[in-house]
């Protein structure tokens, strides 16, 4: 069997949201959950067209990662808008690019975006679950408790920045268990240009990784505007088409390749993991950008 099982593209599933007013202040890019990969992460990824609000708090049976993602490849750190969080009976207010940890059991929601200037860029991941499920909540912990449950730049523990061909990549967000205690390892980049290098075939041994690869053009979702070409225990797999990739721990992955690149395309990856290891080739490529 091929190794495309891994991979959930851009209209399959049946994507269900949290009720967004309006309803076309936000649009579906790509859907992942256990009707289409059994065993996976539930993944979801969105853009926000315009100010809306999402009412109500609600809490999930798993851990949750979230990136807001600007949508200005030449302004990457900036969201371009506002946006109101609650985690608990904590108001977060975000407006550059981040990632939010949510753990199981915490009320969370009343999102509301306001000045919103350029689309952005949201993915939601559920580390414990391969399925959607949302119940009502009540805010009852201290305040302050979750008010600084997210993360802002690329800044990893260690004080590296994985290094890269020239122009090829700006990172965004690095979140792990070492930057915020009980987080999961997380990351987002742009690519910016094509390239002919990656990292080396590895797997990982203590997580499941996912892994996302999105066209940026919000009027069109699906479209990659790019050609990706990624590794599957050394299978070869051509993607044109926006994606979500689950990776269960122990299966060998990359490299990742960019042969076509029309307009930038946005790449993240992390795992129900704290930090970051893996098996394989790391000396040839330690410092090569990673997933």
């Amino acid at each position: 069997m091929s190794n495309i099982k891994y991979f959930a593209f851009a209209g399959e599933g049946n994507p269900v949201h949290p009720p967004v007013e309006p309803k076309k202040a936000r649009v579906n890019a790509v859907w992942m959950d256990g009707s289409m990969i059994e065993g996976c992460m539930f993944n979801e990824a969105s853009w926000y067209l315009m100010p809306c609000k999402e009412q109500g708090l609600v809490k999930h049976h798993s851990d949750k990662v979230m990136f807001f993602i600007g949508g200005n490849p030449k302004n990457p750190e900036s969201l371009n808008s506002t946006i109101h969080l609650r985690i608990e009976n904590d108001r977060l207010t975000l407006t550059n690019t981040c990632a939010v940890f949510i753990p199981e059991g915490v009320a969370h929601g009343n999102l509301e975006v306001t000045n919103l200037d350029i689309p952005f860029f949201c993915y939601t991941c559920h580390l414990n679950t391969d399925k959607y499920d949302t119940f009502p909540a009540e805010a009852t912990a201290v305040p302050g408790t979750y008010a600084n449950f997210y993360v802002e730049k690329y800044e990893r523990p260690d004080g590296k920045i994985p290094e890269a061909p020239e122009g090829f990549i700006k990172f965004l967000v690095y979140l792990d268990g070492k930057r915020m205690k009980g987080a999961p390892y997380a990351e987002a980049v742009w690519f910016l240009t094509t390239n002919d290098t990656g990292p080396a075939p590895h797997s990982h041994e203590d997580f499941d990784e996912f892994i996302g690869f999105i066209g940026t053009d919000p009027e069109h979702p699906a479209e990659l505007n790019a050609e990706i070409v990624f590794y599957v225990e050394d299978e070869r797999i051509s993607v044109t088409k926006s994606c979500l990739v689950y990776i269960p721990r122990g299966i060998r992955h990359s490299p990742i390749l960019v042969p076509k690149l029309e307009r930038p395309i946005l790449h993240f990856s992390g795992g129900n993991g704290g930090d970051y290891e893996r098996k394989g080739d790391e000396h040839r490529d330690e410092n090569m950008f990673r997933i």
